[in-house]
């Protein structure tokens, strides 16, 4: 994909940081700080004369552009911080406020997907694979004959105190923890 100069500024309103340089962080309000070096691009905006500006903008998309590629500044778009919430769903992290900071209207609350391997226990309770490779274990016994196989449509929800629901092929739900 193709970035103009607007769309990297666009961009950068969603950045998040990786590595020691630069770690966003939640503010007092709750909102992910900027960081540094796009805080120094944003000032370019506030330059009256346009010479002195297109130079500042030139000066600070370089810059941005080099600590992306050295890999200490990640610009993410909207889907791809989804797509990340998506694949650590169910592990317990802290709160550090960089895939969006404390805004819920993207949270991941629920995960459909395909078994792709289960593996009954000694103890009757179950290992299921999903298609990314994610592995749940089944934590509470279910009433009932259940039979699970590859194939199967797999939901799963958050519940209560940071546990989660699973239901297979919308039979009796049950209690999973992820494993990986």
């Amino acid at each position: 994909m193709r970035f103009t100069f607007l769309n990297l500024v666009a961009a950068t309103s969603v950045a998040a940081i990786a590595g020691a340089p630069a770690i966003a962080q939640s503010g007092a309000d709750g909102q992910v700080e900027t960081p540094e070096i796009v805080s120094e691009l944003f000032e370019c905006r506030e330059i009256a004369d346009p010479q002195a500006r297109l130079a500042c903008f030139d000066r600070e998309v370089a810059r941005v552009y080099e600590a992306q590629n050295a890999r200490e500044l990640v610009i993410a778009d909207r889907e791809q911080v989804r797509e990340t919430k998506r694949g650590l769903f169910g592990l317990k992290l802290p709160k550090l406020g960089i895939l969006g900071g404390d805004d819920d209207a993207d949270d991941v609350n629920e995960l459909t997907a395909t078994l792709v391997s289960v593996r009954k226990l000694e103890n009757g309770r179950h290992v299921f694979t999903l298609e990314d490779g994610v592995r749940w274990l089944q934590t509470e016994s279910v009433s009932g004959y259940q039979r699970y196989k590859v194939g199967d449509s797999i939901v799963i929800k958050k519940a209560a105190l940071g546990s989660f629901k699973a239901k297979v092929n919308g039979k009796r739900a049950m209690r999973v923890r992820r494993l990986n």
